[in-house]
Parts: structure tokens; C-alpha cells; sequence
């Protein structure tokens, strides 16, 4: 907090009227079944994306980046997107948002500072329209609901960004607590608490380091694929409305879909299954089946939905090396986000973490990559400073 507010004062000359913290995240499972409303379970990690804001006499946006050593600027008349703004344009997408809801904003002085791990796809970005949205509803606009809140950070990314709405992020940053991962309904605006052990294990995630460039192309060819293929499926008049209420059955049917796509909507359907399946695990204490659930789910986003690499198939492999079968504990490992690089995440028994991390040491030989590892607790949510 006093770091933040240090790098404000020496930037604008004056103390920040708000401070707000939020925390990384990742998803455990589900990530890429939202656009068929799909549950998600996701972790906030102990790494944080600091936000501070103090009021301006203008119209004006001043945007100061300690981590990037950046600065950006805008006016309240000029709330368009530009691509040599980058990450400010997250920022931009919250601002232009709140005015489109009727909610009047005066020039700020913003400052960003991110102790999020950059580029390992932890939510960097979304951690930050959280961050901007709080600090915004605080001064603005205090009496909205949570869930009105909500409905402007998403439209943020899909109006402004032209991206999709992120409602996992959104709710795990707002309703995270240490010692729980956070179930998301893509069918409402809800957040569940599902208690995850912590007492005796290491969460561990592991950046691959692969340049990831292609990763959010080839993630939308993914979702497209499976897009059109229900597209097909509803055309059946037996067909159900919700994606969630497909069957592989009923898939079997359909003869006109392509094989490669057919795999990615079983990988959908069967993901599903997945979260729910982990969600009663969790709750039930059955460390076994939530850690099998996990391990599947990373076959299948291998072999089935097709965005692993032989990078993150080492580094899963590596981890379950330290399975014992059928004793009751949390081991596991899967890729975690979009895919083609990224991060692994592996939980283990904490007296491995060691020996897990030692294996790591022939990566670099064998992918010219080093690998990076940071140990995470499951975190609280978002704060006002």
C-alpha cells in the first residue's frame, strides 16, 4: 500500500484519493467452455495488480505504469480504442464504459503498479479493469450493485476491446477468499466458494516460457470450430438450447461435422462434466477424484481440444511422475489458459515440491526454454486499501 501510494505522490504531487488491490488468477478447469456457458473453477493467487487514483479539475486521464516505466493520456472526449496505447486501452475500455452507462467521470491521475508474474497469462490485464472499476464505482457511482458493476467490466471487453465478457475473472477477482477456489456460473451473474485443501500441499505454477504469438488465433479457430459444430446440432429438431444439455450421444448423430471438430466438442461436453464433478469432489474431500478430474482434463485439452505443446505435456508429465495410486491426495497437473505455452499449474504434497522443482533443471537442456516457478497460495479477492 505505502508503495503504491509512494509512486503516486512522486508522479502527480499529490496522495491518491483511492488505492485498490486485486489478485492474479488461474483457471483450474473449464476456461474454454464460457461461450457455451460453461462453468469455470478458478484460483486468485497471491500476486496482486495495484491501483491507485486521485481526481483531476479537468477532463483528462493521466496513466502512469511503474512496472512498464510508461505513461499514457487520454480525454474523456477521446475514448477510442488505438493499438499503440496497449495496456492503457484497459483502462480506456473501463472509463468509456462506466459513460456509457450514464455515469459521469471526471479527469484522474491513475497509477498502475502489477506484482502479477507478465506474460504467463494470470489475468494481468482483467486485474486491472477490476481494479479501475472498483476504484470508479467507489467514487462515482457507490450505490450500483455488485452486479451492475459486472455488466460494465464485461461490457468493457466486448464493446470496447472486442473481446469476450471474461465473467470468471471478473467474479474470482470480486468474490475470492484464501483457502477456496471460486466456481463461476456463466448462466448468471454468481460466484461459488469451494473449499480447496491447502494444509500439507504446494500449488505450484510453471511458465513454460514458450513464445505464445499464436496462441490467441489458434485459441479462437478452437472456439469457432465448436461454435459452427453446434451451430449444426441445432439445426436437429431433437436438438437442445443449451450447449450444457448436449450429449455425446446426441453429437453422434450429427454425421456432417468434420472428425478433428467433433474431438473439441467432446472436449467441451466432457469439460463440463468436469467442473461439475470437481465441485463435488472438492466438497466432499475426495482428493482422489478432483485430482484424476484434473489430470483427464489435461488429456484432453492434449489430445482432444488440440492447445497443448510438447513444452507443457513434459512439464504435467513430470509432475504425475509423483503420483502413488489410489492413496487419497491432491496430485495433479494441467496447462492452464489459452494454450501453446503458458503455465502448467501442479498440486502436490508439499515434502515433493523440491524434488518437483529439481526435474525442472532438464527442461532448458532439452526446450532452449527456462522455466519459471512460482509457489501460490489461494488468495482473497479484491481490496480497497
Amino acid at each position: 500500500m505505502r508503495k503504491i501510494a509512494a509512486f503516486h505522490d512522486e508522479e502527480y504531487k499529490v496522495a491518491p484519493d483511492i488505492m485498490v488491490s486485486v489478485p492474479g488468477r488461474f483457471h483450474l478447469l473449464g476456461e474454454h467452455t464460457w461461450f457455451a456457458r460453461g462453468d469455470t473453477l478458478s484460483m486468485a493467487i497471491n500476486h496482486s495488480l495495484f491501483l491507485s487514483v486521485s481526481r483531476r479539475n479537468d477532463q483528462n486521464f493521466r496513466i502512469y505504469s511503474v512496472s512498464l516505466e510508461e505513461r499514457k493520456k487520454f480525454s474523456s472526449s477521446n475514448l477510442k480504442y488505438r493499438k499503440e496505447d496497449r495496456w492503457a486501452n484497459s483502462l480506456k475500455a473501463v472509463v468509456a464504459a462506466f459513460v456509457e452507462c450514464d455515469i459521469k467521470i471526471s479527469g484522474l491521475n491513475i497509477t498502475v503498479l502489477s506484482e502479477i508474474p507478465p506474460d504467463a497469462g494470470l489475468g494481468t490485464p482483467n486485474a486491472m479493469k477490476v481494479a479501475a472499476g472498483i476504484a470508479l464505482k467507489r467514487m462515482f457511482a457507490p450505490n450500483i450493485e455488485d452486479s451492475v458493476l459486472v455488466s460494465i467490466l464485461e461490457r468493457a471487453n466486448t464493446h470496447f476491446l472486442k473481446t469476450y465478457a471474461h465473467r470468471a475473472d471478473i467474479l474470482c477477482a470480486l468474490n475470492a477468499k484464501k483457502g477456496y477456489c471460486i466456481r463461476t456460473d456463466h448462466h448468471k451473474v454468481h460466484a461459488e466458494l469451494v473449499p480447496i485443501p491447502t494444509d500439507g500441499y504446494s500449488i505450484i505454477l510453471t511458465d513454460s516460457k514458450v513464445p505464445r504469438l499464436l496462441a490467441r488465433e489458434e485459441l479462437s479457430l478452437r472456439i469457432q470450430e465448436c461454435i459452427r459444430a453446434y451451430d449444426l446440432v441445432r439445426a436437429d429438431p431433437d436438438a437442445p438450447s443449451d450447449f450444457n444439455q448436449l450429449t455425446e450421444s446426441l453429437l453422434e448423430e450429427i454425421t456432417d461435422i468434420p472428425e478433428s471438430v467433433r474431438r473439441r466438442v467432446i472436449f467441451i461436453i466432457r469439460e463440463s462434466e468436469n467442473v461439475r464433478d470437481a465441485v463435488n469432489a472438492l466438497n466432499a474431500s475426495d482428493l482422489l477424484l478432483f485430482s484424476r478430474i484434473v489430470n483427464r482434463s489435461h488429456e484432453g485439452l492434449r489430445d482432444r481440444f488440440e492447445i497443448s505443446c510438447p513444452e507443457l505435456d513434459w512439464l504435467v508429465k513430470r509432475a504425475v511422475e509423483f503420483i502413488v495410486p489410489d492413496v487419497p491426495e491432491i496430485m495433479c497437473s494441467r496447462m492452464t489458459g489459452r494454450g501453446f505455452g503458458g503455465c502448467t499449474y501442479t498440486i502436490l504434497r508439499r515434502e515433493e515440491e523440491l524434488n518437483y522443482i529439481k526435474k525442472l533443471d532438464d527442461y532448458e537442456r532439452i526446450f532452449g526454454f527456462k522455466p519459471l516457478v512460482y509457489k501460490i497460495t489461494p488468495s482473497d479477492g479484491v481490496r480497497i486499501l
